[in-house]
This record gives structure tokens, sequence and C-alpha cells, in this order.
């Protein structure tokens, strides 16, 4: 049996010793399965009802007291007696007291609950807010894409493997307009996960670094390179292998090299 928030206002019943019928029997099956919480609850509240009680001042009970219990115990059958309102101020004063109590507690397990229910929905904004920032990356890449390979002045460079990996092959599509391209590789190799591949675009016959990219699991890449407006134009285009988040020049083995295609 599982706790759940009925739970915790039986158990606000209960330590007032109000509860009767199937729900006490539920709550003690409940109970006797083992929940701190609404063990808590209970014993925080009976704690604060015999606080409040023995602050109260002694009253002496009235004279008919004795003989309504005797004649009480003498019944066979059980009766359900009316709550009745204290009719002293020290009684009057617990019977409030306690009603605070349990207002207060009921407030509290309200309060809880709508905690829980805020931080759910925070959660889920934060989920839906990922999810629309990854969209919009990728929305993004799409537009860039199309704005690389539709270009008027787009070319298509070749380049072939190189050193370790000579079964590699790439192709990079060139705007100069846009000052962009798109690298599209094959049959490269997985890298160790301190190292990646880095793409170099030549310009005056000296390298710029245009990104770094890695391969899935069959050796393919596709990768955009940022804004190159830096070069006044591209004469060649190598990828060569570089620590993990790249270098300013190049120090790696090049393992793909190209020219413009005639």
């Amino acid at each position: 049996m599982r706790h759940n928030e009925t739970y915790e206002e039986l158990a606000a019943l209960a330590a007032l010793g109000v509860l009767e019928g199937e729900d006490a029997r539920s709550f003690e099956a409940h109970l006797a399965e083992g929940c701190p919480r609404c063990e808590e609850i209970v014993a925080d509240l009976r704690a604060a009802s015999s606080a409040l009680a023995a602050g109260a001042p002694a009253v002496a009970p009235r004279a008919s007291l004795r003989a309504e219990i005797l004649a009480s115990l003498e019944e066979r059958a059980p009766r359900v007696a009316p709550i009745r309102r204290p009719s002293s101020p020290a009684g009057l004063a617990w019977f409030l007291a306690a009603a605070a109590s349990l207002v207060l507690l009921f407030i509290g397990l309200d309060d809880a609950r709508l905690r829980r229910e805020r931080e759910a929905l925070e959660r889920r904004s934060a989920a839906l807010a990922s999810r629309l920032t990854a969209a919009e990356r990728d929305l993004a890449r799409k537009e860039l894409r199309v704005k690389v390979l539709e270009s008027e002045d787009v070319r298509i460079l070749f380049l072939s493997g190189q050193g370790p990996q000579p079964q590699a092959r790439a192709k990079v599509f060139w705007s100069e307009k846009a000052k962009r391209g798109v690298l599209l590789a094959g049959n490269l190799q997985s890298l160790p996960s301190d190292k990646q591949y880095e793409l170099w675009v030549f310009d005056k016959g000296k390298p710029v670094a245009a990104g770094v990219f890695d391969v899935d699991t069959e050796g393919r890449a596709l990768f955009e390179s940022p804004d190159l407006s830096v070069i006044t134009a591209a004469q060649n285009f190598a990828v060569t292998i570089e620590p993990r988040g790249g270098v300013a020049a190049p120090s790696g083995p090049i393992v793909l090299v190209g020219t413009p295609a005639a």
C-alpha cells in the first residue's frame, strides 16, 4: 500500500482521535506496513495537542460526570456521541487549538502538493525549452546548408585521403560570397575521446582554422563551417587530427587535402 496525500489527511484525523470506520482500518493497515511520513505527521500533531493540553488550566469536573460515565458503561448497544461544544473556557481553548492545528496541517499538506506540482511544471518547461533549442539549432543548420548549396557561386572541392588514412574521401561545397562551406566526408577513422578532426581553409597560402568535427560509427561526417569572412578567398582545404576543441595552427597528421575542381 503506497503512501499518498489521502493518508496524510487521515494521519491528521487519527492524531486528533476522530478517525473511525473503514478509514481508521485502512489507515491502521497503512501504518502497519510502515510509512515514516504518516508516523511523523501523527507524532508531531499529537505532540502539539499534548503541549496545548498541558498548557491549559486545570478544570474541576462537574458533579454529574461520574454518574454519566457509569451509566454509559452499563449500556449494551454502542452509541454515537454527538460532538458537544466544550462547556468550560479551558476545554474551548483546547478544542480551538486542536482545530487550528488541523487547519494548519491541511494548509501545509496543500502547500507541499502545490510545491511538487510547481516543480514538476518547471521540469517539463525546462525539457520543452531544451527540445526547442535543439530544434532551433537544427533549423539554423538546415538554413545554412541551403544558403551554401543553393548559392549561385557554390564550388565543389574534392579532398582525397592522405598519410594514415589514404582511404578517406570528402567534398567541400564552398560559397565565396557567403564565406561558408559544407563538408561531406566518408571513410574516416574513429578517434580517441581527446581528439577531433579539424578543417582548414588556405587563404594566400596560410591555413585558417574552420572548425572541428567528429564522425559517426561508420566514419561519416556532415559539417558546416562557421563564418569565415576573415579570409579573402579559399584556395585549398585540408583536414588534420588535432586535440579536442581544435588548435590555432595545424599540428597533427593530415588525413584529407584537396584543390578546387577545374
